[in-house]
């Protein structure tokens, strides 16, 4: 009895063929593509897609000009915020060296030396670190005295306190040991140079 059920299973087909209309898919296959056909050849098709493509393309565009304008205001912030910094540290190593600034301690070094020669070394160099603060400053000119002038168009107070002491320093480069300098006049001229650095905030 089980054969013959399992036998009868097996002479059964999986499908019947009479019930596959296959004329029925193919024309449901031939009607979607003239449909897509139609679609595709239709003018108005191509013109939606043509604004479509140009709306999206306009739009695109603004984004990469906002991203290019928004990436130059961010390098220009960050360039302003660095140079910020920049000039702060200067400050700050400006004040530190204005603080500690060697040269003008070896200079009153020599001014308070017994020697007379070293008197006059610490006018010249007093004048030499005058000449070098008045070049960074941008101040231009070939000489101290052609320095001096320009400085004297910006306005410092102690402009004559240095006129007066390179006067002096001119007097020792010119005379050398024949010029007579005593400890009380070489510390007169140093005050001198000492005001117009204190005013140009190195010392």
């Amino acid at each position: 009895m089980e054969q013959t059920v399992i036998q009868s299973a097996l002479d059964k087909p999986l499908f019947n063929p009479n019930y596959l209309n296959v004329e029925y898919v193919f024309s449901k296959i031939i009607e979607y593509t003239q449909s897509i056909v139609e679609f595709l050849s239709n003018p108005n098709t191509w013109n939606i897609a043509g604004i479509i493509s140009a709306i999206l393309s306009i739009i695109i565009i603004a984004i990469i000009i906002f991203s290019i304008v928004r990436l130059i205001e961010i390098q220009i912030y960050d360039k302003e915020e660095i140079e910020h910094e920049i000039h702060k540290a200067h400050l700050r190593e400006k004040e530190r060296n204005r603080n500690s600034n060697p040269r003008w301690h070896y200079i009153q070094t020599l001014i308070e030396s017994p020697n007379e020669s070293d008197w006059r070394v610490a006018i010249i160099e007093a004048d030499s670190l005058m000449e070098e603060i008045l070049k960074e400053n941008g101040l231009s000119g070939g000489t101290v005295s052609e320095l001096l002038d320009g400085a004297k168009e910006s306005g410092y107070r102690s402009i004559q306190d240095a006129w007066s002491a390179h006067l002096v320093r001119n007097q020792i480069a010119h005379t050398g040991s024949d010029f007579s300098l005593s400890q009380v006049e070489g510390r007169r001229v140093i005050k001198m140079y000492q005001n117009f650095f204190e005013e140009l905030r190195v010392i």
